[in-house]
């Protein structure tokens, strides 16, 4: 899953997720099944993060009295983590996510492939 960090706050824990900006990744489970797409932003705190083109939904603004216009807008609603998956980008495959050490970082690698996803 993932792997908690303490930080100087008692209370606060940082969670390095194996999902980043700019991933491609595919959905697991839901509505959006099978579906693919980029990922926008990730909320390592709540583990979620929001995918370009997926789980939008509608929503009714009432008109402001500083002249924006009322309407029907489409909001992107965020997935949880363990409901994605990271394509590969060599074999263009679903694939689990790990971690390895090279030099003096830990870089993330497909399993799939066995070959490193973060640029070094």
């Amino acid at each position: 899953m993932a792997r908690f960090i303490k930080t100087k706050n008692v209370n606060e824990t940082v969670v390095k997720t194996k999902v980043k900006k700019g991933d491609e990744v595919v959905v697991l489970t839901g509505k959006e099944k099978g579906r693919r797409g980029k990922v926008v932003s990730v909320d390592s705190k709540k583990m979620k993060c929001i995918v370009e083109g997926l789980n939008e939904y509608k929503k009714h603004v009432k008109s402001q009295p500083g002249g924006q216009p009322g309407g029907i807008i489409t909001v992107a609603m965020p997935i949880h983590l363990s409901n994605l998956m990271v394509i590969d980008k060599t074999t263009g495959k679903p694939s689990r996510v790990g971690r390895r050490r090279v030099g003096d970082r830990w870089l993330r690698y497909a399993k799939v492939s066995d070959q490193l996803i973060d640029s070094e």
